[in-house]
């Protein structure tokens, strides 16, 4: 059954209302009526059926009839810092990092990277396609896309105490299972460089700030193949596959 976000500011009193996009999707494309039930999600963990009771074009209005789901008592957290690749790419890094469970998104700009920082209007669509990646796979929440931040920037932003990875290529000891022994983590930061790799300095920067270089497998990864490597890594030592 197709899954509608719906903001929590629009659940009141046990009524829900869809407006905008979603409004349109269920009213026009999916040719909802009223007495239809459909699931729901709030993108703060919290899932519902509802029952429609008018529809149009750019509103759609109903009651809910049961929560689905209660917020988690423990959430790991994954943050995955990544320096910008090429449009489609990136597009589907974006869809992908959300379905395996990344918490927040934050595109980086490295020495090497090639694609300049993107206009708002891209970065909203990044934010869409987060959305519908949600709704896909069945996250009561939705994956937060940030603004691009430098590589210096975001390190210096680290919240103390944060366990802070850097997959790297000529790591070839420590490996993600370990860093996570050595330090039992709750929430972690994985910074994944672009196509043409980390500069040393920018390594050498990364440790400065406690992150721990570290080993992906035996061969060499493209960008967005490592970040999503690394996640589904750390997410099954936080115990999300568990």
């Amino acid at each position: 059954m197709p899954r509608f976000f719906v903001p929590p500011e629009q659940l009141y009193n046990q009524k829900f209302t869809l407006l905008g996009s979603e409004a349109r999707h269920a009213a026009l494309v999916l040719r909802k009526k009223v007495g239809d039930v459909i699931d729901l999600f709030d993108g703060k963990d919290f899932s519902y059926q509802g029952r429609i009771e008018s529809v149009s074009a750019d509103r759609v209005a109903g009651v809910i009839l049961k929560e689905i789901s209660q917020p988690p008592t423990l959430r790991a957290e994954l943050v995955l810092c990544q320096a910008l690749i090429k449009g489609p790419k990136w597009d589907w890094l974006v869809e992908k990092a959300c379905e395996v469970g990344v918490t927040r998104l934050v595109p980086l700009v490295t020495a090497r990277t090639v694609v300049k920082p993107s206009k708002p209007e891209v970065r909203d669509r990044w934010k869409r396609i987060a959305l519908a990646a949600s709704k896909q796979c069945g996250r009561s929440d939705v994956m937060e896309v940030t603004v691009p931040k430098l590589l210096a920037d975001a390190l210096k932003d680290l919240p103390k105490d944060e366990l802070v990875l850097i997959p790297w290529e000529k790591e070839n000891k420590m490996t993600i299972r370990q860093a996570c022994l050595n330090h039992p983590p709750f929430s972690v930061h994985v910074f994944i460089g672009p196509e043409g790799g980390w500069e040393s300095q920018e390594v050498d920067l990364a440790i400065r700030h406690e992150a721990i270089p570290v080993r992906l497998g035996p061969t060499l990864l493209r960008s967005e193949t490592a970040g999503l490597v690394a996640a589904t890594l750390v997410l099954s030592e936080l115990g999300v596959y568990s």
